[in-house]
């Protein structure tokens, strides 16, 4: 009996909803016929970073677990062949910094939580159109009413074996700013690029409300327990 009680259980907890992943893309429409290769593009060996207003999150219903990021190569071919080799590590953090004020140094604009999500290569065959598709190892959970959003990517080693790629960019809408070193060589404090950055995309997950998963539990176990009464 109380096998079958368990089993009915474990069933009932597979079943409970899990949150498909859905697709937010920040900065469409791309500048027509450019790109920009920093900093997965270029041999960029330095840091890099991107912040993201909370508005650009307003047509989704907060919190969020950010599962992987994406970008695009839709507006210019540069004909390469490979994506850029060596190791990147991309960290995600709140900050404090908006589009208009990103600090020039890199160490000043991370906020709470920076939380290394992911470490690794991204090289890969390429082909003109296509997305990089990074997935992270670590989810970040993110809820646009505590802040904005800090992408920081540090390359190492980074080469360009079979030539540079220009991602999809926009200067245009205000969507976001980037913080760079020029020539993708090592610095601590680089240049802001105030409105321009990559055309992003962020695969994530809703984050269920505590309430929801209560009554979901207390739902549960009211029908093991119904089920318990009929079977004695």
């Amino acid at each position: 009996m109380k096998k079958v009680l368990l089993c009915l259980a474990l069933l009932s907890l597979s079943a409970l909803p899990l949150m498909a992943n859905s697709l937010i893309q920040i900065g469409n429409p791309p500048d027509s016929g450019s790109g920009n290769c920093f900093p997965f593009g270029c041999a960029y060996n330095a840091e890099y970073q991107q912040v993201y207003g909370a508005s650009d999150f307003s047509s989704i219903q907060s919190p969020i677990q950010i599962m992987s990021l994406e970008l695009y190569n839709t507006q210019y071919n540069s004909g390469a062949t490979q994506t850029d080799a060596g190791t990147f590590t991309i960290t995600l953090s709140y900050t404090t910094k908006g589009i208009n004020d990103l600090d020039p140094t890199f160490a000043n604009n991370f906020g709470n939580n920076p939380t290394q999500v992911f470490s690794g290569s991204i090289n890969q065959a390429w082909n003109f159109p296509g997305t990089l598709h990074i997935s992270f190892t670590t989810p970040f959970t993110y809820d646009p009413t505590q802040g904005n959003l800090l992408i920081d990517v540090v390359g190492t080693n980074v080469s360009t074996p079979g030539g540079s790629i220009y991602y999809d960019v926009n200067s245009t809408g205000g969507y976001f700013t980037r913080l760079y070193c020029p020539g993708g060589l090592s610095c601590s404090t680089g240049t802001v690029q105030t409105g321009y950055g990559w055309v992003t995309g962020l695969d994530y997950t809703s984050v269920p409300e505590p309430g929801t998963l209560v009554m979901l539990g207390t739902g549960l176990l009211g029908v093991v327990g119904v089920i318990r009464r009929r079977i004695l």
